[in-house]
């Protein structure tokens, strides 16, 4: 019987990442976030980077600074291009079989998280199980270049999934309503045989569709979900383990918490709301024994520009839970320019949050607050390919 690689649940023993094409990002940056990553977490933990052999030394390089031994830690496989699949026009022939084409990128993203979902068999392997109909630039060859060189297996699957839009317990998941109107529209099938399929691929008991039964409409572009407040749930919840009632514990974004740590101008009541109907819906879930009890961090609205704005979110951080030892590794976004006072706050508002709750909080720099105009942060550039349940 398999089971979902938990988000929660379990020390981290496997961690992917991808490091991506040089020009889209300063080689600096990308290792600052590694280094953060290599230095909070256990010494033990496996590496499986997929990156341009021309970077491979300098990741060497911030693994040693990091404590790190890169001949037991690393995994390194070097990446290539996808160009074949990325004809977008041919421009003319050249000879025989040689043609002159425009081509989009074809190298992968630093999204690790998403292309794929992680699941375990009973042997102990890991399956990447990945999506037919994911073709985010070159992030769908991703499992292929890790598979031919690891131990990892790859399943398909046509049922439409993404990492950072799934969130797996012990034995629920929680996947954003986007995806259940998704795949009801690519398989053609109804809500009970996806939720039934979806139960089967996982190996879980529960299957929580989490979201709205209609679209949102926010006054502002925050890179929202069609019936979900953010398009991926990994932005705005996060699964903390059990409570101490037993009840499974789970943390969900609030922006007016955010505005009243430091005292600005309260958010639109349309995002706010949506947030808090997502906290109340989960508070009042009781369906076969299963049920939440909800806390709330504060998330950010801010780089407001006219009609777009970005989420600073905590939420999109690692958890683990295991052997009566909670670790949550948040994703720092003060800095120690004067002007971060309000970001030091906030860093210290949700880190106390956490630690109320029992946990062992450690933040990493590694400029997150990018990533996040990018729509995304710690979590969505890892992916845990195995936890241990000690």
């Amino acid at each position: 019987m398999h089971k979902p690689i938990s988000s929660v649940y379990g020390k981290i023993n496997r961690m992917l990442l991808t490091f991506p094409n040089t020009s889209v990002l300063p080689d600096d940056i990308v290792l600052q976030r590694y280094k953060g990553i290599f230095e909070s977490l256990d010494k033990n933990v496996h590496y499986v980077i997929l990156a341009d052999k021309n970077v491979h030394t300098s990741i060497r390089q911030s693994a040693l600074r990091s404590g790190l031994d890169p001949e037991y830690n690393l995994t390194l496989i070097n990446a290539t291009s996808m160009y074949p699949a990325y004809v977008t026009q041919i421009i003319r022939r050249i000879r025989d079989n040689v043609y002159e084409c425009e081509l989009e990128s074809g190298w992968h993203s630093i999204w690790a998280q998403d292309g794929y979902s992680c699941i375990k068999k009973e042997d102990g392997t890991t399956v990447l199980l990945e999506s037919l109909d994911f073709t985010r630039g070159g992030d769908h060859f991703v499992a292929d270049q890790i598979a031919a060189e690891t131990d990892l297996e790859i399943e398909v699957t046509k049922y439409h999934i993404e990492g950072g839009n799934i969130l797996a317990g012990d034995n629920y998941l929680i996947i954003g309503k986007d995806y259940l109107h998704l795949n009801e529209e690519i398989t053609g099938e109804n809500q009970e045989k996806i939720t039934n399929e979806f139960k089967k691929l996982f190996g879980v008991e529960h299957v929580i569709w989490l979201g709205f039964d209609e679209p949102v409409d926010f006054p502002i572009d925050v890179f929202q979900g069609e019936f979900q407040p953010i398009f991926h749930i990994d932005m705005y919840v996060t699964l903390g383990g059990k409570a101490d009632n037993g009840k499974e514990l789970v943390f969900i974004a609030d922006v007016k918490m955010a505005k009243n740590v430091l005292e600005e101008d309260m958010p639109p009541t349309e995002i706010s709301e949506s947030l808090d109907r997502t906290a109340q819906w989960l508070a009042e879930y009781n369906i076969d024994g299963l049920s939440f009890e909800v806390k709330r961090i504060p998330i950010d609205l801010w780089d407001l520009n006219g009609s777009t704005g970005t989420f600073l979110t905590y939420n999109n951080c690692l958890i683990e839970v295991f052997e009566g030892t909670k670790n949550v590794y948040l994703p720092a976004y003060s800095s120690v320019a004067p002007g971060s006072i309000n970001r030091r706050k906030l860093d210290e508002a949700v880190a106390n949050i956490f630690s109320n709750n029992g946990f062992t909080v450690k933040l990493l720099e590694g400029a997150y607050e990018e990533l996040c105009k990018r729509g995304g942060s710690l979590h969505c550039i890892t992916k845990d390919l195995d936890r241990l349940n000690l």
